[in-house]
């Protein structure tokens, strides 16, 4: 293995990596990329060469790596490391696929994407791969767009318009890295950067982005509930594991929504059992077993939300019910 480290004065560091161990490999994109689980590609030896530096709070990235690979980001990893920073991936060669919240995008040369470290994610390529990355903490990018979260696992294409401009400007950046002051890179750099990020990503369509994921995902979600009502144990973590995403994600879901997640599920469990108490074939079965039937754990608190939704009690609703 060869390896060749360059770290001029502004803290640029680069490192070619030639037929090295997948362990160190791994080791070295993980230092630059924070932690993925990889998946040992079938090479006999690992090529790569890695140039990163910091840009203020944001890290900066060059990487190509001379095979095709994989990887992960589970749950258990993300809590681990409690990342909390967007990546903006423009392409340079080769071709990659992202998936996250269930959205999957092929990215080739000019395109460009986000990802979100504090969900789970996925990647493959299978040949030689070079992008630039910005790693942007959560609180940073946010500043710049509210919105960026509803584009993730989406193809931006960085060959036209406002687009281009970024991409222009990534790669202009990955060259002159280590020719400036650092002063003048860090205070100038990340805001004419992030800048460019936010314009590239038109946040004025992230609605358009929001619209159509959230609807897809809304609905995909609100079935899975009402196929568990059943379970006591249906709540927003379990449904969250079930989809693999984070319950602060799953929360920012159904902030369109009338309902958050608990009021939903909570909201439909209640019509299962008016509508149960209202069947006659049902009368053999006590209210309480009716309730428990649909989830619910405690007559009491059933008995309590059930009033404070239809304005009497559950006796009163089968009596009505049968009066009727």
């Amino acid at each position: 293995m060869h390896q060749r480290w360059d770290e001029p004065p502004n803290h640029v560091r680069g490192i070619r990596l030639q037929n090295a161990s997948f362990s160190d490999f791994c080791e070295r994109l993980c230092a630059v990329h924070s932690n993925w689980a990889l998946d040992k590609p079938s090479v006999p030896a690992c090529n790569a060469e890695f140039r990163h530096t910091k840009l203020g709070s944001t890290d900066f990235t060059d990487v190509r790596v001379g095979f095709g690979l994989s990887g992960q980001r589970t749950v258990s990893q993300i809590q681990r490391t409690s990342d909390t920073f967007f990546g903006v991936i423009l392409m340079l060669e080769g071709g990659q696929r992202l998936v996250q919240d269930n959205h999957e995008v092929d990215l080739g040369p000019g395109d460009i994407s986000v990802w979100d470290a504090s969900r789970p994610a996925q990647f493959s390529s299978t040949g030689t791969v070079r992008q630039i990355s910005l790693l942007v903490p959560h609180t940073k990018l946010k500043l710049y767009a509210s919105s960026i979260e509803d584009v993730c696992a989406q193809r931006i294409n960085g060959r036209s318009g406002l687009g281009l401009l970024l991409a222009s400007h990534l790669q202009a950046l990955s060259a002159v890295l280590g020719t400036q002051e650092e002063g003048e890179v860090q205070a100038s750099t990340e805001a004419a950067t992030l800048d460019l990020v936010s314009a590239a990503i038109r946040p004025d369509k992230a609605g358009d982005y929001k619209s159509s994921i959230h609807k897809t995902m809304i609905r995909r979600i609100q079935n899975y509930i009402v196929n568990n009502l059943r379970d006591p144990d249906l709540s927003p973590g379990m449904i969250a594991r079930s989809f693999r995403i984070s319950p602060r994600y799953l929360h920012k879901i159904f902030e369109a929504s009338e309902y958050t997640v608990s009021e939903w599920i909570l909201q439909r469990r209640l019509l299962a059992c008016q509508s149960s108490l209202k069947d006659p074939a049902l009368n053999h079965m006590t209210i309480t077993e009716i309730a428990f039937n649909w989830g619910f754990s405690s007559a009491p608190y059933f008995s309590r939300v059930y009033r404070q939704n239809f304005g009497m009690t559950p006796s009163d609703a089968r009596t009505y019910q049968h009066d009727t």
